[in-house]
């Protein structure tokens, strides 16, 4: 553990973001994916929500606002490509054969080897190719064997022997629609979260064969493997918020993060801080919509979880959430939840009032509780409603989704 005046040091310079997140290296240690809460459901018998799905209470209540008969069929649809094709994750799916080919090849087995003469270049291509598999936005980072985000274990408790020669991570980010995560906590919000994950499963398995078509190692992930979070922060695809999720400038909250780790030399991107941090010491709208109450109340971070769970890794300087009483709310909802991202500030879709308060947020913060003030009034007019939850059933009548009458 580093000394007090180390912490403080460390402290005040995450607060003014001048670095990314501040970590205690002797506090904090790498971390097993099977004592994450979705690993723990499978085999830790204390747990509340031990061998529970979410879909748990379903049959208790279909037909009830929100949670249709066609709704469930379509939460559980929206999965079909994340749960069912093997090749997307590789170390949860076939056992950590990370040079695997997901499709059989002859041409590019004797093609020679790509060599990157402009990494630059490289970087730009390979970001584009992300967009073109389906990511809103695309970041790299270096490893850092000094910031151990790579679990230790996968969630059958099976080591994860991490090859020291792939040394990039490629994140991307799959945005997620703003009209049906206003719905949340009913079902048109988890279906556009389960679809999220189908298209990253896509997008990483169309990443990783292209890197490996091109002569290198590729390692795609989801959750699994390394913390998705993190890495996003690193490759400067935004910050951590106070709900422990990761607030990026255009789309807040409402992306799924996915990535590919790699030995393809790349170009890192740099952190980026647009004032989250000061933000979500003011705002805590995510802790007031929680109904479970999992997310803290604090003003400033902490260095050690104040909640009862193996699931948070302490060490870092953050809000830790209680993810234990997050995921048994799911179960009694039998959905997934999204209030949390729903109420964010920075959750709004492109606009210029939008991009007004950004800046300011960046560039003025003594302003936030004026902007926190203001996002409250405007959920007060019918017309915008800012963070309030929608009528489901509004959300399936939109034109968007049932298209013109002819």
């Amino acid at each position: 553990m580093i000394e007090n005046s180390q912490r403080l040091h460390l402290e005040k310079s995450f607060k003014k973001g001048k670095i990314p997140f501040a970590i205690d290296k002797g506090k904090y240690k790498r971390f097993s994916d099977r004592d994450t809460i979705f690993g723990r459901v499978v085999w830790d018998d204390s747990y509340i929500a031990h061998m529970r799905p979410i879909t748990e209470r379903a049959p208790n209540k279909v037909g009830k606002k929100g949670y249709s008969r066609i709704g469930y069929a379509a939460q559980e649809a929206s999965w079909t490509i994340y749960d069912h094709f093997s090749g997307a994750f590789n170390w949860n799916s076939v056992g950590g054969d990370s040079d695997k080919k997901v499709l059989p090849t002859q041409l590019f087995n004797i093609l020679p080897k790509f060599e990157a003469s402009d990494i630059k270049t490289t970087t730009e291509l390979v970001k584009r190719v992300g967009q073109i598999f389906g990511a809103c936005k695309v970041g790299i980072t270096e490893l850092d064997p000094d910031l151990p985000f790579i679990f230790t274990h996968n969630r059958r408790n099976e080591p994860l022997d991490f090859p020291e020669e792939v040394k990039y991570a490629i994140v991307m980010l799959i945005e997620m629609d703003y009209q049906a995560l206003k719905t949340s906590p009913t079902l048109p919000a988890s279906i556009t979260t389960g679809n999220g994950y189908s298209r990253m499963a896509f997008a990483i398995a169309c990443m990783a064969e292209m890197l490996r078509k091109l002569g290198y190692r590729a390692i795609p992930a989801g959750n699994d493997t390394g913390l998705s979070v993190p890495l996003a922060v690193k490759a400067g695809l935004g910050q951590f918020g106070r709900n422990g999720l990761l607030i990026t400038p255009k789309y807040g909250q409402r992306v799924r993060i996915c990535k590919v780790f790699t030995d393809l030399p790349l170009l890192p991107d740099k952190p980026v801080d647009f004032g989250v941090t000061q933000f979500c010491r003011i705002c805590k709208k995510c802790a007031k919509s929680c109904p479970s109450q999992s997310i803290s109340y604090e003003t400033d971070p902490t260095w050690e979880s104040p909640w009862d769970t193996i699931s948070n890794n302490n060490g870092t300087y953050k809000w830790y959430a209680n993810v234990d009483t997050c995921y048994d709310y799911w179960v009694k909802n039998s959905a997934d939840c999204s209030n949390c991202i729903r109420v964010c500030p920075f959750t709004k879709p492109p606009g210029i009032s939008h991009e007004v308060a950004r800046f300011f947020i960046k560039h003025f913060r003594f302003l936030d509780r004026m902007w926190v003030w203001m996002d409250d009034l405007m959920a007060k007019f019918p017309w915008w409603r800012y963070g309030k939850k929608e009528d489901p059933e509004k959300f399936w009548r939109s034109k968007k989704y049932l298209g013109k009458k002819t």
